[in-house]
């Protein structure tokens, strides 16, 4: 008989609304599975090691009743990460232990940031773009090799980084083609930064939105992958999602979603087993759905 392989998830900007949801509604879906399922361990990570520390002993907490978890005798168990996706080091710590546990099945992206409403300037533009993109790209490039098999890679966007919120047809076209490869992405972003720096953004079509476009960047990016991912045969599954409008630090109290729903379209994304294997890998998805982005 061969070794039950745990499965592995990792979920990043866990210690906090959506990502915190995120993480234990996959805990509790997983476990509502069949009882043959391997086991699974998820890795909840976060920049501040206190603040992770004190998430992982509260959903620990909410699932205790559940008997779901590892110390209840079910079959998941979460433990927490220290990783900032600006810090260098910290991706490579985690892609050493990721290594130790022979790779993950499941990479959802969900770690973001956003400036105030209203604050735009070269300053606002680069440092989102240093989380958003380029630390997801980052991340993404150091454990992507490391997907399993059948695994799967879940990006969190947003609606906003729809290519409409684009108004140059060239920009559109550009960030659309179906040849578009990494480092002529990474190009299109630092013209964004150029033009800002220069004050030519309005004149070149990109929004005062330095969220936006970094969630352009994001969805730009998961085609990439998913296009990596079907040469290279190993059926990894690769989508965007926007999650809705939530009530979270980000989202602020108006919004009307729950943290839950939120996480409604990600876990669907990481778990489904009929119709997203059948759907055309890299697709933006909103309410269990895909939506033209």
């Amino acid at each position: 008989m061969e070794p039950c392989v745990t499965k592995i998830a990792l979920v990043t900007g866990a210690n906090k609304g959506i990502g915190y949801a995120i993480v234990r509604n996959l805990a509790l879906r997983y476990a509502q599975r069949s009882s043959d399922n391997p086991p699974l361990t998820i890795f909840l990570t976060a920049r501040d090691p206190n603040r992770g520390q004190e998430s992982l002993r509260k959903i620990k907490q909410e699932l205790k009743s559940k008997q779901i978890l590892k110390d209840e005798n079910g079959n998941v168990d979460i433990k927490f990460l220290r990783m900032d996706l600006i810090d260098e080091q910290s991706i490579k710590d985690v892609k050493q232990i990721l290594a130790n546990e022979n790779g993950l099945d499941i990479l959802i992206n969900n770690a973001a940031i956003a400036s105030g409403i209203g604050e735009f300037d070269i300053n606002v533009v680069r440092s989102t773009l240093a989380t958003n993109f380029y630390g997801t790209l980052n991340l993404c490039n150091q454990l992507y090799p490391l997907i399993r098999p059948n695994g799967r890679l879940i990006n969190i966007s947003s609606s906003v980084g729809m290519l409409k919120t684009l108004s140059s047809p060239e920009l559109q076209k550009e960030f659309s083609r179906e040849d578009l490869d990494i480092d002529e992405l990474i190009g299109l972003m630092k013209k964004f930064e150029n033009d800002v720096e220069n004050n030519q953004w309005i004149k070149e079509g990109w929004p005062s939105k330095a969220y936006s476009v970094s969630k352009v960047g994001l969805n730009a990016m998961t085609k990439i992958f998913a296009r990596r991912a079907d040469s290279e045969g190993k059926n990894i599954l690769v989508h965007a999602c926007c999650p809705g409008w939530v009530a979270t630090d980000m989202g602020g109290p108006n919004a009307p979603r729950n943290i839950d729903q939120g996480a409604e379209t990600p876990i669907y994304l990481a778990l489904d087993e009929n119709v997203v294997p059948e759907t055309k890998n890299g697709e933006f998805w909103r309410n269990k759905q895909v939506v033209p982005w």
